[in-house]
């Protein structure tokens, strides 16, 4: 486990990957202990956590990240997480690109073949070492988070879908691509198995993954939007919260994300919670300004990046 120095000199890009630190009801070493601090401590004690650690000079550099086996078993490759690097302010760029590059080679040796971590843009050490080791920027994204003050004054017809609309929401989750999401704009994912996953994403939701799935009351189902109540987290902070797990519209409900999103803010309120997050991706024109228009504001911005054998 990374030492306090380590720890302390990591705060701001490790609370930049943390989307309620942005919250202002929140104190931010709240945040930072509830989701960075204890989140260390625990985390070689899961089930397929590791930490791995390697010298550069006289410093240490410590990988955490774990493996992913049930993307492994769906994608049919070994798949992994990393989740934070730790090192002190003493270690130069040259070092954390080498010990990257080590960190590469023990994932080869451990047989994965493919391995992703967020970082906070504002961590530009870290990124420029994972590029230079041969990691790839696969996507940018954008947390919004909502106060829930004030509120759309038009109402639109939505209700919960049910089991009877899996099949529905599968479809629309897996037709229509977005070429900028994680899946299809990383390469070692081909367009139609990031098509398959979203779709299987979309459909899980509906069988309980979610808390709610929005779609449209009086309309063929061809857009949704499924709602997190994020409640062990809302636990933890004492707020009721709410986040935006996935969306997507068809051709046949063209419009619809702004009235989903609308409704979704109105849902939240109603159950009695005060923060609404949302991520999204840089190039997502469309979901960028219906947040603007309904009231988000922007909290941070990470980057996506990954590695593959």
């Amino acid at each position: 486990m990374g030492g306090d120095e380590q720890i302390e000199a990591r705060r701001l890009a490790l609370l930049g990957t943390v989307p309620y630190a942005a919250i202002p009801a929140l104190p931010a070493e709240v945040v930072f202990q509830r989701f960075v601090l204890e989140r260390l401590h625990q985390f070689p004690q899961l089930p397929q956590h590791f930490i791995w650690q390697v010298a550069v000079g006289e410093e240490q550099v410590q990988f955490f990240y774990k493996y992913l086996p049930w993307d492994t078993a769906f994608f049919g490759r070994a798949m992994a997480r990393l989740h934070a690097v730790l090192f002190s302010s003493r270690v130069s760029l040259a070092q954390l690109t080498a010990a990257v590059q080590q960190f590469a080679q023990h994932l080869t040796k451990t047989r994965q073949q493919h391995c992703y971590c967020e970082v906070a843009t504002a961590d530009p050490l870290l990124l420029t070492a994972l590029g230079r080791a041969g990691w790839a920027t696969i996507e940018t994204r954008l947390q919004y988070y909502h106060p829930l003050t004030q509120l759309p004054a038009t109402r639109y017809a939505v209700r919960a879908a049910t089991s009877a609309d899996s099949n529905a929401v599968q479809r629309v989750g897996a037709t229509n691509r977005n070429p900028f999401d994680r899946f299809h704009a990383d390469p070692f994912f081909s367009p139609e198995e990031g098509d398959v996953f979203l779709g299987e994403y979309a459909a899980a939701t509906v069988r309980g993954y979610a808390d709610v799935v929005l779609v449209p009351a009086q309309e063929v189902v061809d857009s949704f939007l499924a709602v997190s109540y994020l409640t062990p987290d809302a636990h933890l902070l004492g707020l009721p919260l709410g986040r935006v797990l996935l969306t997507a519209v068809g051709s046949r409900n063209q419009g619809w994300h702004r009235q989903l999103l609308s409704e979704t803010l109105w849902h939240l309120k109603e159950r009695g919670s005060t923060w609404a997050l949302l991520t999204t991706q840089a190039t997502n024109r469309a979901v960028v300004h219906n947040c603007e228009l309904l009231g988000f504001r922007l909290g941070g911005v990470t980057q996506i990046v990954s590695w593959q054998a």
